[in-house]
């Protein structure tokens, strides 16, 4: 498994993650048309540090997480339940993952037609073995 399908799978393994976006948690772009709540997730650095023979097996990668919704409590909701997740080391499909650490989390609004739209934003250093 690699880096991006196991922190996918992560997340929809935790039932206030699921129970808030269902299965809308995507890489790189929101599906457009897709109703909220939903996640984007995007690799902000993915560094391959390497001794003399070849890359270090451990690494870390720093990932954007925004959430999206349709209240400012749902989208915090949803972002505090999935750093909730991430913290913790795991084992996915031979996937290693160490703890993720949150290095920033801000909250914007977006107007959207007659509402708005409230997006959590967290950036997590996730330690992790292999790609």
């Amino acid at each position: 498994m690699d880096f991006q399908t196991g922190v996918r799978a992560r997340l929809l393994a935790n039932s206030t993650v699921a129970a808030g976006v269902g299965t809308r948690i995507d890489w790189g772009q929101r599906v457009q048309g897709a109703p909220y709540p939903a996640i984007v997730l995007q690799t902000i650095s993915d560094p391959r540090p390497a001794h003399l023979k070849d890359y270090d097996g451990a690494r870390s990668t720093i990932i954007t997480m925004d959430v999206y919704a349709t209240t400012y409590a749902a989208a915090l909701t949803i972002a505090r339940a999935a750093i909730a997740v991430l913290k913790v080391p795991a084992t996915i499909s031979g996937k290693v993952f160490g703890p993720a650490f949150v290095e920033r989390q801000a909250d914007t609004v977006e107007p959207s037609g007659t509402s708005n739209i409230y997006r959590q934003s967290v950036d997590f250093n996730i330690r992790h073995v292999g790609d």
